[in-house]
Order: structure tokens, then C-alpha cells, then sequence
């Protein structure tokens, strides 16, 4: 709950307060990742030397008592305690025997360490620092430490008392406001607003929460503007009819967002709220002409850690277009660097053509598997590729030199609105890698099949965008551009 709330305040007072009948079904890809979570966690406790009270086959109520036994025995390392104090309870993976009492340690599929200074992740220091303060509050155990066990099996401590950030709040100190939030919204003493992001894909609100946004004509409803932005435009601007009244002249200085940021957010107001409008480009756009273009994507599995599948689609004058994918072998390292070579290759062959690709996500995956697989090719090949002058990433130029009456500038948002559908009814990055996984534990070519459909599909949206922008640029509008139904 207290990660819900870190990354959610709406999310939290749903769970407690909302109509659970509107409540949608938890998507597969969750399910898959709470699934994984699990055998990831299975095989790590499995391997921990003992002596062990392993407590996760009793009862919660059981497990309660048992844990509690456990500690008064000092048993040296107990799985799955369940713990409790007052309204509090916590449910760490491992507790650990230490000359202090015990410490409370949670599995992890992922990394402990997040960013170029490798800092705690905060949603695990929530989550860790919660059961240190049970621990400590019960007199079982320390409110100093508790750790994370990660994907590779490796152990990190988190250092609670440790000041974080510009403010030097520490993990305990941002446990206990987490705390009090998560009380005031429980017991109704606190209102909570929603705000549009990558995350609400995943979440079981995601339509009663963009029905609310709609009706307050809430700012996040426009692409880029977030939460965090959001509270830094209150000051001038509560909804998207207000940001878009918003005149240059007596408005004062926010601190936090520059001038012409602030601009910006308020010509995608105008954009958003005129009916009538359509995108609007602010610099010339120039993609073509081109007498070859090659749109391409990737497809990966991050709980595998494997890029599977490259596609492209070729562009020529007076053709209808040609698909052109490599998909891993085998999936394994050597099923990578194969699907890579054969990518790398083609790359090689069609040097003269212009090359386009949407976001950098495919710029990133290309550098980690040139440091997976060096024998494929040198790093300064990787640089060739993606050099300003024969590649194009269309979301930047989207988002730097364009805007659109839309909620997002990703592809399926983009492209859709151009006129372009998706073969299967269900498209996302996110089922994507649910479908893999099911392939890979199956061996479903119907699956590899649904896959390969939805790549290629990726690249021709991408060819659309593009194509688009072109008009764009030349004409001043989009002939195919039709805003979503709100």
C-alpha cells in the first residue's frame, strides 16, 4: 500500500474507497510479472543456507505466531514472517538473526540500485523501511538497516538513517510522512487527485481515474505535463481551459519551470482545448525526400534480459513497402547475438538509405547488446548507425519541433490519430512481452507469429508518423489526422 501511495496517491484511495465494481481486470502482463516475481523469489529462498523456519506454507494468522516464536528463539533466518504493530503490518521475504535482533530483507527481481549514482530505489526503501520500523517498534528487531536481495542474488543494505537528496530526508523520516498520508487518506481526511502517465497502462483504475481527469479538465491530460508539473502551474493555471487563457503579460515567475517551457505547455492547452485543431509544427521538418527510408523497432523481454526480434520496414518510391525481421533462434545469448548479427548486417547492406526509429529506447538496446555481444561489431559502429545525419529518432522531432491535441506523443497515440490500426486488438509494449513469455514457456508459433504481426505493424506505424510529419512540414496540416474520442 505504501508503494501504491509513493507512486500513486489515487491508486491508494481507490483501493480503500472506490467502487470496486469498476475496478478492470488486473492485466496479463501484471500477472505475469507478479508471477515471475514469485519463482524469481521461490529460487532464491530455496538456496539460502540454513538453519531456516521457513513459515510460508502456514496461514497469515500462523505465520504471525510462528514468526514471533522464531524471533524469541533467534532463529538464525526466518522466510515469510508476517509482522504486525497497531494498523501496521509487514510481510518481509527473509529475516535475519543479527547481535541487534533481526532484520527484515525483501527479493527483488530487479536491481537494488537505480541511476548514474546508484541510489536507493524508492519504492523498495518505502517498502523495506516499513518493516524496520515494525521490527524496531516491537522491540524484534533493528530500525537502523534492512536490505534488499536483488535479480542476480546479491544483497544490499539500506542505510535508513542515511539523509537523501537535496533535502537529506532520510528513508525512515520519508517512511513515517509516507505513513501519515496513507492514514489521512484511509480515514478520509485527505482528498487525492489522479495524473495521466505511462503507469496508469498498468493499473486496474486506469478508466475511472481518465474519466475523472476529464471531467476536471485536469492539466495532465496534456502530453509531457506530469504530476510534478502540474503542482509547479497551479499558481496561474488549475485546468487546460485555464492554461490555455493564460496570457504572457502579469503572470508572475514560477520557480521550477522556465518561461519558455511555461510557453509551450500553454500553446498545447490552445491545441487541446480548440475542437477544431490539428497538430502544428514550430520549425521546419525535413525527413525527405527520400528514395529509401527504413523504419525499424525492436522487440525485447526485460525479465529475460534478451532483445528478440528486429524489424524493418522498407520504404521505396513506387513500392508498397517490404517487412524485414530477424528473430532470435533460440532464447538464450547465442539466440541474441545471432537475431543481432543478422540485424547488424542488414544495417550494412542498405548503408545509403535513411533510417528512422521512435523514442531512443532502440538507440539504447543497440549499445547494450554491442557491449553483450562485441564480436557482432565495434562500439563505433553503433555510433554509424545512429548518426544524426542517416538516422532520425520521429519522437524527438515530435516532441521538440511539433504538437498535437493528443495525451501522449508514443507511437500508438501518434500514429493512431493519423489514421493507422494495429492488426491485432490488443497492441502494447506491454502484452508484447507478456506474449513472449508465454511463447518462450510454450513454444506457441501462433504466439511467435502474433508477435512478428505486431512488430511489423510497429515499423508501418512508424513509416505513417513519418510520413505525416512530412505533410506536416510541407503543407501545415494532416489530411488523415482525426482527434480520439474523449
Amino acid at each position: 500500500m505504501l508503494r501504491d501511495l509513493l507512486l500513486c496517491e489515487r491508486r491508494l484511495a481507490l483501493d480503500l474507497h472506490g467502487v470496486q465494481s469498476r475496478r478492470e481486470e488486473t492485466s496479463a502482463f501484471v500477472q505475469m510479472l507478479w508471477r515471475d516475481g514469485l519463482a524469481h523469489e521461490a529460487d532464491i529462498l530455496a538456496a539460502l543456507p540454513g538453519p531456516v523456519a521457513d513459515l510460508r506454507g502456514l496461514g497469515r494468522a500462523d505465520r504471525e505466531i510462528a514468526t514471533s516464536i522464531a524471533v524469541s528463539n533467534e532463529v538464525p533466518t526466518i522466510l515469510g514472517a508476517v509482522i504486525t504493530c497497531a494498523d501496521l503490518v509487514g510481510m518481509p521475504d527473509i529475516m535475519r538473526w543479527t547481535s541487534r535482533g533481526h532484520i527484515a530483507l525483501d527479493v527483488k527481481a530487479g536491481a537494488a540500485l537505480e541511476g548514474p549514482r546508484q541510489t536507493y530505489k524508492p519504492t523498495y526503501l518505502a517498502q523495506v523501511s516499513h518493516y524496520a520500523h515494525i521490527l524496531a517498534a516491537t522491540g524484534m528487531g533493528r530500525g537502523d538497516i534492512s536490505g534488499i536481495v536483488d535479480r542476480d542474488g546479491n544483497e544490499t543494505i539500506y542505510d535508513l538513517n542515511l539523509p537523501l537528496g537535496r533535502a537529506g530526508t532520510t528513508g525512515a523520516e520519508r517512511h513515517l510522512e509516507l505513513l501519515s498520508d496513507a492514514r489521512l487518506i484511509r480515514d478520509g481526511g485527505r482528498d487525492t487527485t489522479g495524473a495521466m502517465c505511462a503507469m496508469c497502462a498498468m493499473c486496474d483504475w486506469r478508466a475511472v481515474c481518465r474519466e475523472d481527469l476529464r471531467d476536471a479538465d485536469d492539466l495532465t491530460q496534456l502530453a509531457g505535463l506530469g504530476r510534478a508539473i502540474r503542482e509547479l502551474v497551479r499558481p496561474v493555471a488549475t485546468t487546460v481551459t485555464g492554461l490555455a487563457r493564460l496570457e504572457p503579460s502579469g503572470r508572475p515567475a514560477l520557480p521550477g519551470i522556465g518561461e519558455e517551457r511555461l510557453d509551450r505547455f500553454v500553446q498545447r492547452a490552445r491545441l487541446w482545448a480548440d475542437t477544431a485543431s490539428g497538430p502544428v509544427a514550430y520549425a521546419p521538418i525535413r525527413l525527405g525526400p527520400n528514395a529509401h527510408s527504413i523504419d525499424f523497432d525492436v522487440e525485447a523481454d526485460p525479465t529475460r534480459g534478451i532483445v528478440y526480434l528486429h524489424g524493418f520496414w522498407h520504404d521505396r518510391a513506387d513500392t508498397d513497402g517490404e517487412f524485414v525481421h530477424f528473430f532470435a533462434p533460440t532464447i538464450d545469448d547465442d539466440g541474441e547475438r545471432a537475431a543481432f548479427a543478422d540485424a547488424v548486417a542488414h544495417f550494412r547492406r542498405h548503408r545509403d538509405a535513411q533510417w528512422f526509429h521512435y523514442s531512443s529506447y532502440e538507440r539504447t538496446a543497440y549499445k547494450a547488446l554491442q557491449r553483450r555481444h562485441p564480436s557482432v561489431c565495434d562500439e563505433g559502429e553503433i555510433d554509424e548507425i545512429f548518426a544524426k545525419e542517416r538516422c532520425t529518432d520521429l519522437y524527438k522531432v515530435i516532441a521538440a519541433d511539433t504538437d498535437w491535441p493528443l495525451s501522449s506523443y508514443g507511437l500508438k497515440s501518434v500514429a493512431r490519430a493519423c489514421g493507422f490500426s494495429w492488426s491485432d486488438l490488443d497492441p502494447g509494449g506491454a502484452n508484447s512481452i507478456q506474449w513472449f513469455d508465454d511463447f518462450a514457456r510454450t513454444g506457441d508459433e501462433m504466439l511467435r507469429e502474433r508477435i512478428i504481426i505486431y512488430n511489423r505493424d510497429d515499423v508501418r506505424a512508424s513509416a505513417v508518423v513519418r510520413n505525416a510529419l512530412v505533410e506536416l512540414g510541407e503543407t501545415g496540416r494532416v489530411a488523415a489526422f482525426q482527434r480520439p474520442s474523449k
